[in-house]
């Protein structure tokens, strides 16, 4: 499962470097100049969480909220619920992520609205409380703009790889979020 994440960030960062300047979907960092350019949304996530080994796979759901505040790096948290089944025990599990994300623009379809990232956070399971850390990669493509703001649908894919030796997680889930 982690060699599956790695070659798949591999070949991300293999077809980013391919790019020549015209085509780039590595925006230049500045700061941000306009007040639309924080890009505050809200989102709701609904997808399937894979515990590592023997476990079966669950419905994980969530809410994320965040915004850019410095040009292409957004910040977001994100609380989500999934009962987990480790082959032995099926347990509820909260986890509330901090996340950092590189967002991706240029020219390049689908590409230019993905980003990378990195997610710590803390699950909360009825009887312990562990920290995880996952690297994630996914995309937001804008699909209706409202007077106030546009409505984008995505794609989200995480590995939680959490300590004190509690099962780790790929998550895979579709994002609708609003954008302000």
């Amino acid at each position: 499962m982690k060699k599956t994440i790695l070659t798949t960030i591999s070949v991300l960062i293999f077809c980013v470097v391919g790019q020549t300047a015209e085509q780039s979907i590595m925006p230049s960092p500045r700061p941000v100049s306009q007040v639309s350019e924080f890009k505050p949304h809200i989102g709701v996530m609904i997808g399937a969480a894979q515990p590592e080994g023997s476990g079966i796979t669950a419905s994980e759901f969530g809410m994320d909220i965040g915004y850019q505040p410095y040009i292409p790096f957004g910040v977001a948290a994100e609380l989500t619920h999934a009962r987990i089944d480790d082959g032995t025990e099926t347990v509820d599990r909260n986890t509330l992520w901090l996340k950092g994300t590189y967002n991706f623009g240029g020219t390049v379809q689908v590409l230019k609205e993905s980003y990378v990232g990195l997610a710590l956070g803390s699950v909360f399971k009825p009887d312990s409380t562990s920290l995880a850390v996952a690297p994630m990669l996914g995309f937001d493509i804008p699909v209706t703009a409202t007077a106030e703001g546009v409505f984008s649908l995505g794609a989200n894919l995480r590995y939680a790889i959490v300590g004190d030796d509690e099962v780790d997680t790929l998550t895979l889930g579709g994002v609708l979020k609003y954008w302000y």
